[in-house]
This record gives structure tokens, sequence and C-alpha cells, in this order.
């Protein structure tokens, strides 16, 4: 085990401990109620497209990068890889809704038919990059201790997803607005409150 590893698992507080034991509790729900909705028969793609569309899965996505860039932060990288799997396995968390508005399940239709019924495999492909390469750096800044390019980033990884959906989303692509600039003013807020605090406690 390299020394970071080593590192990103010994010296936790109990804190990082409780926090550590949730993100596992929370995974093997994950795979308890993945593992009952195979057992039920279910066509689990279809099973966790249908719980995506409802917007809960949308909007807690600053719950889990969040605490990720915290313990990017610490260095504690197990914990920032455990939070990125609980970020995915929000996706079929909730029910699935019993009704969904036009304009998000156009998105979501239009988003299969862009990265998974599309016959060209080069726009998930460019997906996965994308994500993958903006996830890195962002975690790379944080482990680094670079606060503001780790704000920079999410900013304009955030702003770039909104003109993607808008440009190429057409009528639907409004449907991404919202949940992705509410988490961005979070996110943003927290920024600013964290700023403001050490500010003053550094003049103290």
């Amino acid at each position: 085990m390299s020394i970071e590893l080593r590192h990103s698992i010994t010296n936790l507080t109990p804190v990082d401990k409780l926090v550590a034991f949730a993100v596992v509790a929370l995974l093997l729900y994950s795979i308890a109620i993945l593992a009952n909705a195979h057992l039920a028969g279910e066509n689990i793609a279809a099973w966790v497209w249908d719980r995506h569309q409802n917007q809960f899965s949308w909007y807690s996505r600053p719950l889990f990068v969040i605490p990720a860039c915290y313990y990017a932060y610490r260095q504690k990288l197990w914990l920032v890889i455990g939070f990125m799997a609980l970020l995915f396995c929000s996706l079929f968390w909730f029910a699935a809704p019993q009704s969904v508005p036009e304009h998000v399940s156009g998105y979501l239709e239009w988003e299969k038919q862009l990265f998974f019924s599309n016959e060209s495999k080069s726009p998930i492909i460019i997906l996965l990059v994308a994500v993958t390469v903006f996830l890195t750096g962002l975690f790379w800044a944080f482990w680094h201790r670079s606060f503001l390019l780790g704000l920079i980033l999410i900013n304009a990884g955030t702003l770039m997803k909104i003109v993607f959906s808008l440009t190429l989303g057409d009528e639907f692509g409004t449907a991404a607005v919202i949940p992705s600039l509410s988490s961005l003013a979070f996110i943003n807020l927290l920024a600013f409150t964290l700023w403001r605090f050490f500010s003053v406690r550094r003049k103290r």
C-alpha cells in the first residue's frame, strides 16, 4: 500500500470515522435496493432510469461533491472515492415519480438518445472523458490546497454543462438550468461563508 493510500486510511478523527461508517452504510443500502430490484425481476437499466427522473437526485449532488472536495483537501482518498460512489448511487435512491414534467422527461429522453441510443459511441466516450478530466482536476486542486482553483473549476464545469444543454438540448435543455444554478449558488454561498469566516479568524 502506498504512503498516500495509507495516510488516507489512518489518522482519521472520530468524525471522519463516523462519516466513513455512514458512507459504507449508504453503499450497502444501495447494493441492497439494487439486489431487491433484480430479484423482483426488474430491468435494472430501466429501473434506474425511471428513478433518475425524480429530481431529488438532481438537486442532491452538492451533498456529495462538497464532502468529496473537503476530503480531497484533507487528502483522505478513500472518502473521496466513497462520496463519488454515493453520487452515482443517488441516481436510484428515490422512487420513480408518479408524474414527470414534460421538460424533464424530454431532457432525459434527449440524453438517452444522445449518449445511450446513438449508434455512434463517440458521445458517451466524450462524456466519460470530460467527467473524468473534470473530477480529476477538481480533486487535484483541493488535494494541493488550491481552494480558488477548485472553486473556479466547479463554476466553469457547471456553466459549461448549462451551455451544452441549452445549445444541444433544444427546447428541453432548460430542464438542467435550475438544478445546476441552484447547486452552483449553494456551493458559492458556502465558499463565500467559509472565506469570510477564515478572514475574520485570521484578523483576530
